[in-house]
C-alpha cells in the first residue's frame, strides 16, 4: 500500500492521536486482524491514498474495526466513527466511498462479544446506541454523495442512509429521484431492497 506524500492534502483528522486506542482493543488481541493502535495511521493512510491503494487502506482499517468471521464490530468503531465521517467530507469520491462502506459495516450486526451475553449486561447495547447516534449525526456528510457521478460513493451513501433513516423525507425524495433518473442496475437493485425493508 502506498499513500500520497504528506502535506499534499490538508489534515482534517486532528484528534486522532489524542484517543487512547489501546483501551479499545478486544480482550483477545487475536480476534482482530489489525491492532487498535494502528487506527490513526490507517485512517491517515486512507485519507491520503490514491487509486487502488484506497481500497487496500480501507480493507486494512476494516481489520481493526470489524471481526472478520462474524461481521460484528469492535469497540474501536465508537471513537473511529467521527474520523470516518470526516473522510466522507473528502473531495475525492473514492475515499468517501470507502468511508461510507466502512460506516455501513460499523452499524451492521452489532458489537463483538466473544462470551455469551448476560441478560443484565447493558454495556454492549450502550456501545451500539452511542455508535449509531454518532454515525447518524454525520448524515449531512452522506447526502451530497447521492448526486455524485462516482458509482461507489453514490451506492455507499444510498445503502448507508437506507439503513440510518429510510423514512426521512429528504431521503425519500432522493430515493424517488434516483429511481426515476439513475440507470445503474446496482443502484436500482439497492433501491428495491430499501423499499422492501420499509
Amino acid at each position: 500500500m502506498t499513500a500520497s506524500p504528506r502535506g499534499s492534502r490538508p489534515e482534517p483528522l486532528a484528534g486522532l492521536d489524542s484517543v487512547d486506542w489501546a483501551k479499545f482493543r478486544p480482550r483477545n488481541r487475536r480476534d482482530a486482524e489489525r491492532d487498535a493502535c494502528e487506527i490513526p495511521d490507517l485512517i491517515r493512510g486512507l485519507a491520503r491514498a490514491d487509486g487502488r491503494a484506497v481500497h487496500e487502506w480501507g480493507e486494512a482499517l476494516k481489520g481493526a474495526l470489524i471481526h472478520g468471521h462474524s461481521g460484528l464490530y469492535f469497540r474501536t468503531v465508537e471513537p473511529a466513527a467521527p474520523f470516518l465521517i470526516e473522510l466522507c467530507r473528502s473531495e475525492r469520491p473514492e475515499v468517501a466511498a470507502e468511508a461510507l462502506s466502512l460506516l455501513l459495516s460499523c452499524i451492521g450486526d452489532g458489537p463483538f462479544h466473544p462470551e455469551p451475553l448476560r441478560p443484565d449486561d447493558t454495556e454492549l447495547s450502550e456501545v451500539e446506541s452511542r455508535t449509531w447516534a454518532i454515525i447518524h449525526a454525520g448524515r449531512a456528510a452522506y447526502y451530497p454523495w447521492l448526486r455524485s457521478s462516482h458509482w461507489g460513493a453514490r451506492i455507499g451513501a444510498l445503502e448507508l442512509l437506507g439503513v440510518l433513516e429510510p423514512k426521512a423525507p429528504e431521503f425519500q425524495r432522493e430515493l424517488a429521484r434516483l429511481e426515476a433518473s439513475d440507470g445503474n442496475v446496482g443502484i436500482q437493485q439497492a433501491i428495491r431492497e430499501i423499499r422492501l425493508d420499509l
